[in-house]
């Protein structure tokens, strides 16, 4: 239930910045500019996760955007904060995952804020996980960049 939730969310999030972008095209070729609007508007997509239930949906949203024609070479970072930082560490449960799903496009980023909070050596964390000084500071910056922003 939770993810089919967070789906639909990112879905309309993205559909509302998508449609106003197409709707100002003409109508000739209405569906490739949509994917150009997609892949075009935003540099990226920045996702604020604090839970870590909602590491394994921002995980599975990144899988079901590389399979999306308009979506598949979007930049994605997945910032993750609070508590569920632990659950990023190298003997932690996600470390697996975190190793397949990160690469040229996804990272998956440490609030270093949560990391000096939860007394946790920034050392210990999977091997693909990069630490930013502050996480919400991250989220924020890219949003002004452009990014598209989902917080969970």
């Amino acid at each position: 239930m939770l993810r089919s939730s967070f789906l639909l969310a990112l879905v309309f999030l993205l559909g509302s910045l998508v449609a106003p972008a197409a709707h100002a095209q003409s109508t000739d070729g209405a569906s490739s500019s949509v994917s150009r609007a997609a892949s075009t508007e935003a540099p990226g997509i920045v996702m604020l996760v604090r839970r870590p239930q909602h590491i394994r949906a921002s995980m599975q949203t990144v899988r079901d955007l590389r399979a999306s024609d308009s979506l598949s070479t979007t930049p994605v970072e997945i910032v993750v904060c609070g508590q569920a930082v632990r659950d990023i560490q190298s003997e932690g449960p996600l470390a697996d995952a975190i190793s397949r799903i990160s690469g040229e496009r996804v990272r998956v980023l440490a609030c270093g804020m949560s990391l000096n909070n939860l007394d946790i050596d920034p050392s210990t964390l999977a091997r693909d996980v990069t630490v930013v000084p502050n996480g919400l500071a991250h989220a924020l910056k890219r949003q002004a960049a452009g990014y598209l922003s989902v917080e969970l």
